[in-house]
């Protein structure tokens, strides 16, 4: 099967955690586990579509409300995720709908706790990797709040 990367996909991390738009097509989900992706988190409210088409991709669902930002809870529940992956050698992938504001959230929480860096580092470094990340004062209040949690 021909495989296609998913839009607004690149590597904060290579071979560690990526983030992504949407996965539309089964294609995409392909490209993924072509790229060692082996975990996608999802953070939109909905499972995406066609999901169940590569039984070898896990999905994990962590549902936020669109341009809200997540709850410590959620962060911890996200690292932990991630973490885990990263234990096994398996690479994680992390979408919203456009993969700008809940995913760069993530993206930049990732960033404090693997670089031990401020929150505002942590939030220019991912708008550096992926231009329009981080969308509202709220996303951004939580990454800083989770540096200062950290600390």
């Amino acid at each position: 099967m021909a495989s296609f990367a998913p839009n607004n996909f690149s590597w904060v991390e290579p071979g560690k955690l990526a983030g992504l738009a949407l996965p539309r097509m089964t294609c995409e989900y392909q490209y993924l586990l072509d790229n060692g992706i082996k975990h996608l988190v999802c953070l939109c409210e909905r499972k995406p579509p066609y999901h169940d088409s590569c039984p070898n991709l896990q999905l994990h669902h962590i549902k936020i409300a669109d341009f809200t930002p997540p709850s410590p809870s959620q962060i911890d529940r996200f690292l932990s995720i991630v973490e885990e992956a990263n234990s096994k050698g398996e690479g994680v992938g992390v979408h919203c709908m456009h993969g700008h504001g809940r995913t760069g959230t993530m993206l930049a929480c990732y960033l404090v706790k693997t670089r031990k860096i401020s929150g505002q580092d942590a939030i220019h470094e991912i708008r550096r990797l992926r231009p329009g990340s981080i969308e509202t004062s709220q996303q951004e209040k939580a990454v800083v709040q989770f540096y200062q949690r950290t600390k």
